[in-house]
């Protein structure tokens, strides 16, 4: 969820507010990619982005290479302090105007459709699809398209894509895409399709992965491994690697070049000398990266973690457990801190936010995508361009 709601999000979550108590359905997604006019081979060539973190970064790269000499149109998830940071077109997200028009579509989509009954559209699904559609219609050259909530459970496997990105993957929404590395490395790597011709990823991959693209050989083609000096740096490579296998022209994007909220970002809060680093890392290596960032560029620093109880909170707190901590709680509506508040008082994002600032100390916000996004709203920090 966004920091910042706007009236026009209403057809995207309409089916997930009313019948969130059903499950996401495949019959209805493919309803709306007919309405839209979309089918399996996109018009324009694709890259999709998968894994469990680092995603966001390994798209913002493949978006800039390719934007070096061409149009590109991008649709990311989750977004931080509005909506319409989901669809980009080179970098930048839509303006409101044509958010405007986004919803529209997805309204007109949505009415043609039959009445919910074995399940709702899933919000991140309707933005993929609206968002194609859209993009298409814009006449972009290339598409970059990053996976909303998982591969063959999203409707990003409704598609085709030429290249395949996977950044880390490791134990993340099980609850949605499976219990076991095993049954999150098949949702994740099932977008891989006869019509895949390139694969780039991560060097640092569990068995589970491996065996998954032998198991797959020949038909799928030999995966590029990419390793960097950082988490961040492979990340970015991953991007600019499979860019180039659209392009046919490799452009290495730097971290310098790219401003990425909460990935590490930097802000300075108004009327004030401290620094804020924000971070979405949400388990403990990407809470360790973002520590040993946030040390290195800020010396000392006070902690804001907002660790939901669908995340490895024990395991985070033990990497948070030399620094003093406050501990917060954002997306109440949707998410539970019942064990984060077994080992202290869970504040509120403007409550703890408002007393940091007061504090005058360095601060590091660590936590989910909507906790970053509120500690992003509080900073009224730029998060609608990418360069």
């Amino acid at each position: 969820m966004v920091a910042k709601h706007d009236p026009h999000d209403e057809p995207f979550f309409r089916e997930w507010n009313t019948h969130r108590h059903l499950t996401r359905s495949r019959t209805r997604s493919t309803q709306l990619q007919h309405a839209l006019g979309l089918t399996r081979t996109l018009p324009t060539p694709a890259i999709l982005i998968v894994g469990s973190k680092g995603k966001g970064t390994a798209t913002a790269a493949a978006t800039s290479a390719l934007a070096k000499n061409a149009t590109v149109g991008t649709v990311t998830s989750p977004p931080l302090r509005h909506n319409r940071e989901r669809i980009r077109i080179n970098g930048r997200a839509i303006s409101h105007t044509e958010y405007a028009r986004l919803s529209e579509l997805a309204h007109n989509a949505i009415d043609e459709l039959p009445p919910v009954t074995d399940g709702y559209l899933p919000p991140s699904g309707i933005y993929t699809q609206v968002g194609i559609a859209y993009l298409v219609q814009q006449g972009v050259d290339y598409l970059v398209i990053e996976e909303g909530l998982g591969g063959l459970s999203d409707d990003v496997s409704l598609f085709d894509y030429l290249t395949i990105g996977i950044t880390q993957i490791f134990m993340e929404h099980g609850d949605i895409l499976g219990n076991s590395i095993s049954a999150i490395t098949h949702d994740l790597l099932g977008t891989i399709t006869p019509a895949t011709t390139n694969i780039v990823t991560h060097y640092n991959q569990p068995q589970e992965v491996w065996d998954y693209l032998g198991r797959h050989e020949p038909e799928t083609p030999e995966p590029e491994l990419v390793q960097a000096s950082t988490m961040t740096a492979t990340n970015l490579e991953i991007g600019a690697r499979a860019a180039a296998t659209l392009s046919g022209r490799y452009v290495p994007i730097g971290e310098q070049e790219l401003i990425l909220p909460a990935r590490a970002s930097t802000h300075t809060p108004s009327h004030s000398d401290a620094l804020w680093m924000v971070d979405a890392g949400i388990n403990p290596e990407g809470i360790q990266h973002a520590l040993t960032r946030a040390t290195e560029e800020l010396g000392h620093v006070h902690v804001l973690a907002g660790l939901p109880d669908v995340k490895d909170v024990d395991a985070c707190l033990e990497v948070l457990e030399p620094f003093p901590v406050t501990f917060v709680g954002a997306g109440r509506d949707y998410l539970d801190y019942t064990h984060l508040a077994t080992h202290g008082p869970v504040l509120t994002v403007e409550d703890a936010c408002e007393q940091a600032l007061a504090s005058g100390r360095n601060i590091l916000a660590v936590g989910t995508m909507s906790f970053a996004g509120a500690v992003l709203e509080f900073l009224d920090a730029p998060t609608h361009f990418w360069w």
